[in-house]
């Protein structure tokens, strides 16, 4: 059996709330090996065993090209990605929702993971195995309004995930999404003033989960979707409407108004 309980890892958003609780809780270990992958500058004084890499755009091959060589360097075991990536999604109505901003979200959330996949499986390969750790949301199975560009991103990576686990399986690589309820960050909590903010999931409690569950796995559990809930009275008790309150514009004209 492969061995992937070991907290080798690279995690993708590194600088991210739940990027930056990973980083922390994954260097924590003897021989543990953390390559801390970002997009803006690379943090400084990181812990013993982290390797940061910043100015890392994960839409871009050559960005990926290197990226794929600085984990062939760093491992030469099996290891895990942790894709920790993806814009915040703010509710609004689809209609007022700029076409560039679609098309980020669809390329934070989505083609950066597949991005990662195509340049970084080779050397997975090449380590005899590893696994594939990304993140969908409760919203797929929901359908929520307002919502759909971030939605459709993330079904994406609930299909993809399951597609490239039945590809890649036989070289000992597994791959799973974790769909994530409301998570408790500083933006979350902004968005959300009226939210149940006692029943969100805290991040160091989902890198917690990761390292220690997720991780400890055999690699035969494979290309599943793990639904994550905490129990909430405002989710299991409310309606969609009750729980986000929508802020409808004052007219008609205001809808039309769209960026071009």
């Amino acid at each position: 059996m492969i061995d992937l309980s070991s907290r080798n890892l690279v995690i993708l958003g590194a600088n991210s709330d739940i990027g930056k609780k990973l980083v922390a809780q994954a260097s924590t270990g003897r021989g543990n090996r953390v390559l801390a992958v970002s997009r803006s500058a690379a943090r400084r004084n990181l812990p013993k065993g982290v390797v940061a890499m910043g100015g890392v755009d994960l839409t871009k091959s050559d960005d990926l090209r290197r990226l794929a060589q600085k984990t062939a360097s760093l491992f030469q075991k099996p290891f895990a990605i942790v894709h920790c990536v993806g814009n915040f999604w703010i509710h609004k109505p689809f209609t007022q929702t700029p076409y560039a901003e679609i098309r980020q979200m669809v390329e934070s959330q989505f083609l950066t993971l597949c991005g990662v996949a195509r340049f970084l499986t080779p050397v997975l390969k090449n380590n005899g195995g590893g696994r594939i750790i990304a993140f969908s949301c409760n919203s797929v199975g929901y359908n929520y309004p307002d919502m759909s560009p971030f939605t459709a991103s993330k079904a994406a990576i609930e299909s993809f995930v399951k597609c490239y686990a039945n590809e890649h399986a036989e070289f000992g690589i597994s791959a799973c999404a974790l769909a994530l309820p409301t998570i408790r960050t500083a933006k979350v909590l902004k968005e959300k003033p009226r939210g149940d903010h006692k029943n969100y999931i805290k991040p160091e409690d989902l890198a917690d989960y990761i390292l220690n569950h997720i991780l400890t796995q055999p690699h035969e559990v494979n290309g599943n979707v793990v639904k994550l809930f905490k129990y909430s009275r405002t989710f299991y008790h409310k309606s969609y409407y009750e729980r986000n309150p929508r802020q409808k514009p004052k007219s008609s004209r205001q809808i039309g108004n769209l960026k071009k």
